[in-house]
């Protein structure tokens, strides 16, 4: 496991965030895979999937739902609009019709955790924010 998954861990352990790692910590893989849930006001359970390599994450959202084939159209002309609002996470919608949530930031362990749980953090908050906007486009 990389070192900047263990700081990365340590510091949301220190900071009392439930995570999952699917990596062992004697494993010497190519990616580290941590996973953490949270639920807002708006955003219903959702996990976040923390992909590490030694330079850093990519932090993927669960789906936030699926896009109805009628809204696909509105969806992406959203998402544009989403994207251009909001500066450090991307919104996506996959050729299925679900729409994730995206980030990426540099992990150097000296800084894993501070960074890593504030671009997390900033991607809750995010969805959470705009749920009540994407929940409209999707499937029942």
């Amino acid at each position: 496991m990389y070192d900047n998954s263990i700081a990365l861990m340590e510091a949301m352990s220190q900071a009392g965030i439930e995570y999952r790692s699917d990596t062992p910590l004697d494993d010497d893989n190519l990616i580290d895979t941590v996973r953490v849930g949270w639920s807002g006001a708006h955003l219903p359970p959702t996990q976040i999937r923390f992909r590490i390599n030694d330079r850093g994450a990519h932090l993927e959202t669960t789906p936030l739902g699926r896009v109805s084939p009628g809204s696909r159209g509105c969806a992406l002309e959203l998402v544009n609009e989403l994207n251009g609002s909001y500066r450090w996470v991307t919104f996506s919608v996959d050729a299925d019709g679900n729409l994730i949530c995206t980030t990426d930031v540099p992990l150097v362990p000296e800084v894993a955790g501070l960074f890593g749980i504030a671009a997390m953090g900033r991607m809750f908050d995010t969805a959470d924010e705009v749920f009540p906007r994407l929940a409209a486009l999707f499937e029942n």
